[in-house]
């Protein structure tokens, strides 16, 4: 009976230092698997001070010097909405806050990356309110044109990289500034979209890190983030605390976005 009741304790004895090291296995795991995150997206990529940023736009209706339209008005009805049994129907708002289908997909793609390492929600914000403290980590989504925080990173005096010009009413680029090379999209025979992907620090708030992904179109934008989403360990290892390169993107399909610039 006594070896019995010694050969049980024994077998509970094992099986709770198993889960006992199992626990402590598991955390180290965790830990080890978040120290290249954090080398990478900044220390803060844990916490609050983490902000996903989305650019925004107002209608145009409402620009000065231009008044709210009214019933009756040619553009009164600005948006539509076509439903898959054939049915329309005519809008006029929204008038603010508008963002497009590329930042949602760009979103998307850094959100589901990284939450399996978060125990609390990413923090997505549109640049309008991002815009009111600095003093935090962001990735902004869109172009100068539609994220005011984008706008800011690219001008930031650290940025050696890459930024948008524009030569007449039509054609943009995306420019590399140490050679020169531009990066024109939706050129024939085979149209395609080009982003950028950039890593900064934050010179105002030592410690956090700004990122980009912006394009030259929407597909661009959504492209460049799915990069930064599946890429970002690669990235690590071949650049430091800060560079910028451009994706070619199919239209119509993130994942195809491929980098082409630096040249390896």
């Amino acid at each position: 009976m006594n070896q019995i009741w010694v050969q049980v304790l024994t077998n509970f004895g094992v099986a709770a230092v198993f889960f006992v090291l199992g626990d402590f296995l598991q955390l180290i795991s965790k830990r080890f698997r978040k120290r290249p995150l954090r080398r990478f997206w900044g220390d803060q990529v844990l916490g609050q001070d983490f902000v996903v940023c989305y650019g925004t736009m107002k209608d145009s209706r409402l620009m000065p010097p231009n008044l709210p339209p009214q019933p009756g008005d040619k553009d009164y009805y600005r948006y539509g909405k076509r439903y898959r049994d054939g049915r329309d129907i005519r809008l006029v708002g929204p008038w603010e806050g508008i963002v497009g289908g590329s930042e949602v997909r760009a979103a998307s793609y850094i959100v589901n990356e990284l939450s399996g390492y978060r125990n609390t929600p990413i923090v997505v914000l549109d640049d309008d309110s991002a815009s009111q403290s600095l003093n935090r980590t962001f990735v902004a989504l869109g172009s100068p044109s539609s994220n005011e925080i984008t706008d800011l990173v690219l001008r930031e005096p650290n940025n050696e990289f890459l930024e948008f010009g524009q030569e007449g009413a039509a054609t943009t680029f995306i420019l590399d500034k140490k050679s020169g090379r531009r990066f024109e999209g939706f050129k024939e025979p085979i149209k395609k979209d080009y982003g950028m992907v950039v890593k900064l620090p934050n010179l105002r708030f030592p410690g956090h890190v700004f990122f980009v992904c912006a394009g030259l179109g929407e597909w661009g934008t959504s492209g460049a983030s799915w990069y930064l989403a599946t890429k970002w360990r690669e990235l690590q290892l071949r650049f430091g605390d800060a560079f910028g390169i451009v994706v070619e993107v199919e239209l119509g399909v993130d994942e195809s976005a491929r980098e082409v610039f630096p040249e390896r």
